[in-house]
């Protein structure tokens, strides 16, 4: 889970959200009335905003399985918030459907937009926990099984990538002072940046093993 900025409100959300609100509120079982959320624009602006990653696993969307609009506070708990910009993201299922509509106001899920998610959680090889003390990291770990044998997919795709980041960086090492190494360089970066898939393990491991200076550019 990396920190998430969101992009600006896609018009036809913009434009449509207090009417389709109105309808869904006068009718909430009807499907038409009910999904419109799903609507291609809103879909694209959060895969953008998302770099095409559930905000909590960040398994690529469409790597383990399709990623759905998240509601970040369920509409179960808040039917007004059904079509907020601000309360919409996107999940892979796997991890939307263990959320589901759990909702806490006091130990409540961390929220990428929100929180700065390094006071949360600790990443160990494909392995990510709660650090010490904090309860919302826990309850989010627990709720996702981010470190069950029931994920066993999603750490499985988290290994192969520790394993790529460790061929890179035998080659790196390997590699004399030039070009060719520079350009490894690059690419250690590009696995680390919150962009790419796994990005705050492999961060975590790059750190652990002592190239975190590759990551952070000297100050001015």
């Amino acid at each position: 889970m990396r920190c998430i900025t969101k992009v600006e409100e896609p018009a036809i959300l913009r434009d449509n959200a207090a009417q389709w609100l109105q309808d869904f509120l006068a009718d909430p079982q009807d499907g038409v009335k009910r999904y419109r959320y799903r609507h291609p624009q809103i879909k694209s602006s959060l895969k953008l905003e998302t770099c095409d990653k559930c905000i909590y696993c960040e398994s690529r969307i469409g790597h383990n399985t399709p990623g759905d609009i998240e509601h970040k506070v369920p509409t179960a708990k808040d039917p007004n918030r059904h079509f907020q910009w601000s309360n919409l993201s996107i999940a892979c299922t796997e991890c939307n459907r263990r959320k589901n509509d759990f909702y806490s106001e006091h130990d409540g899920f961390l929220d990428p937009y929100e929180d700065n998610i390094d006071d949360f959680l600790e990443h160990h090889g494909p392995v990510v926990v709660s650090k010490t003390g904090a309860q919302r990291g826990e309850v989010c770990v627990n709720i996702l099984e981010l470190c069950s044998p029931k994920r066993l997919a999603l750490v499985s795709q988290k290994i192969l990538k520790l394993t790529e980041l460790q061929n890179l960086l035998e080659r790196f090492n390997a590699a004399q002072p030039g070009p060719l190494k520079e350009v490894l360089k690059r690419q250690l970066v590009q696995m680390a940046s919150v962009g790419s898939e796994y990005s705050a393990m492999v961060r975590a491991a790059l750190i652990a093993k002592g190239y975190g200076p590759l990551l952070d550019p000297p100050a001015p």
